[in-house]
């Protein structure tokens, strides 16, 4: 994995191509057509993160950075990603190279997060990307418990059937 900028997805979000120049990301996506994103994994707040072909135009789709791309911290930055709920953002951050294991200050893993958010295809994203189901956050919860507590259920399944084939 080379970490990039700019990740453009193709309208059924197969492929995935990462990208440094602005212009270049643009003209994939528009070549792309629409549905086509570009993810900017280094927006700052109040900048748009998530660009959207629609109708043939680039638009902001509605999520902004936050204070990203700073040395150290892309496994922050992917926790970010999943507590923000777009699995575009997310991969992004997993093409670059952040750990589908990262965890925040208090030991919760990115998949608790995406478990407890109710987000299924995040969940999947990280499970593909070798996140760890079995993981424990520091009171020693795992993410399936996690997803069971907010009775998510059809995450708690992902999760069960990950654990049961050894993820």
């Amino acid at each position: 994995m080379s970490a990039h900028r700019y990740y453009v997805f193709s309208p059924n979000g197969q492929m995935v191509l990462g990208l440094d120049n602005t212009q270049a990301a643009e003209a994939t996506a528009l070549e792309y057509g629409n549905g086509a994103r570009i993810v900017d994994t280094l927006a700052k707040a109040y900048q748009p993160m998530v660009q959207e072909v629609l109708e043939g135009e680039l638009v902001i789709s509605g999520v902004s950075g936050w204070d990203t791309g700073k040395p150290g911290r892309l496994d922050i930055d992917l926790i970010e990603a999943v507590k923000k709920g777009r699995v575009e953002i997310v991969r992004a951050f997993l093409e670059k190279g952040a750990s589908a294991n990262a965890r925040d200050g208090r030991g919760g893993s990115a998949l608790h997060w995406a478990a407890g958010g109710g987000k299924a295809d995040i969940v999947t994203a990280l499970l593909k990307a070798g996140a760890d189901p079995a993981a424990t956050d520091h009171n020693g919860m795992t993410p399936l418990q996690v997803a069971q507590r907010r009775r998510h259920e059809q995450i708690a399944s992902l999760l069960q059937e990950a654990m049961q084939a050894g993820n």
